[in-house]
């Protein structure tokens, strides 16, 4: 296995396949059901923002999975202090690389990054319903700190 850092906005858009799919299995409400062509231009937007981050993992030749975070510095508040940190916005592994160290070693690379620029602290956020993501995401150390809810709107008159 190996890793690369990319700025291919048309391999990104084909391997978000699996988690867009999964996200809209698990939420036909709120996730679109994957289209290459939108997702493409999407990433085409955002790719080259020097903010956002695309790691793409190889088995070979054959690009299996890829984990996209965003670098994030805010500024002191009256409410909060300063603070600089890694926001992973998606991982996704093709699924027949699952359960292959695919993800774990996307993460590693997310710590050796963190790590080279002085960052103490990684976030991530997942779905409910994805009961995988969150044990996998709790055996690597994450630790939950904060829940957002919702009130749908057939609960508001």
């Amino acid at each position: 296995m190996r890793i690369e850092r990319v700025n291919d906005y048309n391999l990104i858009a084909e391997l978000n396949e699996p988690v867009q799919n999964l996200h809209h299995e698990l939420y036909p409400e709120r996730f679109k059901k994957y289209n290459y062509n939108e997702v493409c231009k999407y990433f085409e937007r955002i790719i080259d923002n020097k903010n956002h981050n695309f790691l793409v993992c190889f088995i070979e030749k054959e690009p299996v999975g890829y984990i996209w975070f965003e670098e994030i510095e805010k500024k002191e508040t009256a409410f909060s202090k300063s603070s600089h940190y890694i926001y992973i916005q998606q991982v996704s592994v093709n699924e027949n690389q699952r359960e292959n160290g695919v993800g774990k070693y996307l993460f590693n690379e997310v710590l050796k990054f963190a790590e080279d620029n002085s960052i103490k602290r990684i976030g991530l956020d997942y779905w409910v319903k994805n009961i995988i993501a969150k044990q996998i995401y709790k055996k690597l150390g994450f630790e939950l700190e904060k829940e957002i809810t919702y009130l749908n709107s057939q609960r508001i008159q």
